[in-house]
């Protein structure tokens, strides 16, 4: 990965953030075969970013191949997310894994399932919970399936995701255009509180779309119980 010393990641434009993540999947593509990797995406708009991007580069190296995208399933989703995952699966012809459990759990599961998988392609950010730490290439922890944990995205902010989507028109699920932000399932998801409006024609509750969201590092989980 280009690293640009004379610059914190604050001020690498955002062109070069995709140059990096272009990188970074690309060498995941030197160093795997087609079985050996697999992507991490539940619908939300970083892992679309991700699906968008990988997709593309997977197919061109490996054109007869069909890429594994694994889905851990909540018990409660929402409807809007499990009809954009049918859509992208029909969209990019990935192969989608729905498995309900813990993420230690599938991913026992899903390795058991296809024993050559060896790198696990993942939207995580930042400023995402548990990742202020991780590393771009990051192995799993010991008693975890051993897997190489691939985080492209992971120097990305809120702003970064929906200007890749807007500039590439990329789908992404419809919940972000009425107020949503960050989206687990119904049972710990509100529309996001900084966005929420009165209608000056209904008088009523209106929630502005999520790429509207101020200081969004900072209150992109202000949805979340």
């Amino acid at each position: 990965m280009r690293v640009d010393k004379s610059k914190s990641y604050e001020e690498i434009s955002y062109e070069g953030k995709v140059a990096d993540a272009i990188q970074v999947l690309n060498k995941t593509l030197d160093t795997y075969e087609a079985k050996e990797i697999f992507l991490s995406f539940n619908g939300g708009k970083d892992c679309t970013v991700l699906l968008h991007m990988f997709v593309n580069l997977f197919n061109k190296r490996y054109p007869n191949e069909t890429m594994i995208c694994l889905y851990i399933q909540p018990d409660n989703p929402f409807d809007e997310i499990e009809d954009f995952i049918r859509e992208c699966e029909e969209l990019y012809m990935v192969k989608v894994e729905r498995i309900r459990g813990t993420v230690k759990a599938t991913l026992f599961e899903i390795c058991q399932k296809y024993p050559h998988l060896k790198a696990c392609v993942m939207g995580c950010r930042r400023t995402d919970p548990y990742c202020s730490n991780l590393n771009v290439f990051q192995k799993t922890d010991m008693g975890w399936p051993q897997l190489m944990r691939v985080n492209p995205l992971l120097e990305w902010t809120c702003k970064n995701i929906w200007d890749y989507l807007h500039k590439h028109n990329v789908p992404y699920c419809s919940l972000y255009k009425i107020g949503y932000t960050s989206i687990g399932d119904r049972t710990n998801t509100l529309p996001n509180p900084h966005l929420k409006r009165i209608s000056s024609v209904t008088g009523r509750d209106e929630y502005l779309h999520a790429d509207q969201l101020i200081d969004e590092d900072e209150h992109e989980r202000a949805g979340r119980l």
